[in-house]
């Protein structure tokens, strides 16, 4: 019997994997027009394609999530969708698209809202987790404002994107990886650098909003400050973990815990500068740089590389983590 499960394991494990590559591949296909899109909306659409067609799957086992019949057909198939919504129909067409990932996104947070409500407790790192399996919800209803050209309160094109797009990220990867700390070591380090990014984050949208409007101009600053703090207790939690080298985890596994630690860190140094940009503006980037040079650290420096990491301990612990 234990050797049939093994194989079964086997099986399915490689059978995961086969629907991974597959996305991925459908993925591109549909994504060619976007290669020669790498300035302005192009490289934003790439970071929510990646978010939507290989991060949140790969975060699936480690979040509150336990598995709906037949949902990583759906996920493949609205993954492919969102991807035509970007790049190949505009207008009320893409909208229409796109709100196929906005109906998958919310299976997902119901999912979420399922299981939390079995553990239902209050410490921040579960709360974390599940934070983490609503934002895409949140991001992708930004997404869906911004296919159908309708821009809330007044709010920039670019804003609206770029909201979408931190939500499938920093709204997605930060807290998940936030209460994967504080679940494998928990501590009063873990638990504030929860508690700030469950403050910060919606403190920041505040903040923003406050400053699109003329008022409470430091809510902004001071909603960053706090995030940022999270963000630097998340960094250091991957960073230790990555140089524990008798931690008996791989020599990859402790890698890319160090990089991930090493990326948010930079990331969080430079949205500091960029939140304090009203206080400080020579400490700010310029927009464009801050999507390209910030965006693409905490998507593929810390997400993706905490996303292996996270899943390396998985494997070579056995803790279900």
């Amino acid at each position: 019997m234990t050797g049939d499960g093994g194989a079964a394991g086997k099986i399915n494990s490689r059978a995961g994997l086969a629907v991974h590559v597959l996305r991925l591949l459908i993925v591109a296909l549909a994504l060619q027009p976007l290669l020669a899109m790498w300035s302005q909306e192009g490289l934003i659409f790439w970071f929510i394609l990646l978010s939507g067609g290989v991060f949140i799957p790969l975060a699936l086992p480690m979040a509150l999530y336990r598995g709906l019949p037949g949902f990583n057909r759906v996920f493949l198939l609205s993954t492919l969708l969102l991807a035509l919504s970007l790049v190949r129909f505009s207008g009320r067409d893409a909208a229409l698209l796109a709100l196929a990932w906005l109906i998958c996104c919310v299976a997902l947070a119901l999912q979420t809202w399922l299981v939390f409500r079995q553990v239902w407790s209050f410490n921040p790192g579960v709360l974390c987790l599940a934070f983490a399996g609503v934002s895409p919800l949140i991001g992708s209803l930004w997404l869906v404002f911004h296919r159908a050209n309708w821009f809330p309160l007044g709010f920039d094109p670019l804003i609206v994107l770029l909201t979408a797009a931190h939500f499938h990220h920093a709204g997605f990867t930060l807290p998940l990886m936030a209460g994967l700390n504080a679940k494998a070591n928990p501590g009063c380090w873990t638990r504030f650098s929860c508690v700030a990014i469950l403050v910060g984050v919606p403190l920041v949208a505040a903040g923003i909003t406050c400053t699109h409007f003329g008022v409470l101009r430091f809510v902004e600053p001071f909603g960053v400050t706090v995030l940022v703090l999270g963000a630097l207790g998340v960094a250091v939690s991957q960073i230790r973990r990555g140089v524990q080298i008798r931690s008996g985890l791989g020599f990859w596994t402790r890698t890319a815990f160090i990089v991930s630690g090493g990326s948010l860190l930079s990331a969080m140094i430079l949205a500091m500068g960029f939140g304090l940009r009203h206080v400080v503006p020579n400490w700010a980037l310029t927009m464009p740089q801050m999507w390209m040079i910030h965006g693409t650290l905490n998507a593929f420096g810390f997400g993706l590389c905490g996303l292996l990491a996270w899943r390396g301990v998985r494997k070579e612990s056995g803790t279900g983590l």
